[in-house]
């Protein structure tokens, strides 16, 4: 008669969540959040560029009623993090970033790190084409994969398109959008 499962969760105590310049809400909110709700003690780490949106989520979160003390914030160079890292071994570090920092984090705290190094992200177009989709979808296609220059964690990589796209000629019109971009 079914099944039933539990799962029980325990706090690791002190984690430090690293994030990019290039998402600096979404990815600050949504891992700053899973340490919070998992009972951790967070050191946010977030680019200088960007540091009024980490500084304006904390302020958000305390108007809320988060207390000030349940986050550390923490703005400077990653070579202040790396330092601050070493110190304080948190029990585990988030880092979003770039392979050669990830591999420099992994060795510096023996392992105890999880990387998300960018996506592989990819778009299934199922049979459902319409010519009158086909602009915009073209359109779309060609934003999802280079709007940002690819510097995002969810640049289009793969395009799959059922052969009712290819029919309608959706290649052949992302190649038509593609050739009105350039670097200006």
């Amino acid at each position: 008669m079914g099944q039933t499962s539990n799962g029980l969760r325990w706090p690791w105590g002190p984690v430090t969540v690293i994030t990019p310049f290039n998402f600096p809400l979404e990815i600050p909110a949504l891992q700053l959040m899973g340490a919070l709700y998992m009972g951790n003690k967070p050191l946010l780490h977030c680019d200088q560029k960007v540091a009024i949106v980490a500084e304006q989520l904390l302020r958000m979160l305390h108007a809320c009623g988060m207390p000030r003390e349940d986050v550390d914030l923490l703005i400077g160079p990653g070579a202040t993090m790396g330092h601050v890292i070493r110190r304080a071994e948190p029990r585990s570090t988030l880092f979003t970033g770039s392979q050669k920092v990830g591999e420099l984090l992994a060795s510096e705290t023996n392992g105890k790190v999880y990387l998300e190094d960018a996506g592989f992200d990819w778009k299934v177009l199922g049979p459902d084409a319409a010519a009158e989709h086909l602009p915009y979808v073209a359109w779309q296609c060609d934003q999802d994969a280079y709007a940002c220059s690819g510097q995002k964690c969810s640049a289009q990589s793969i395009l799959f398109a059922h052969a009712n796209w290819t029919k309608l000629g959706l290649f052949d019109r992302m190649a038509q959008v593609a050739a009105k971009r350039n670097l200006k």
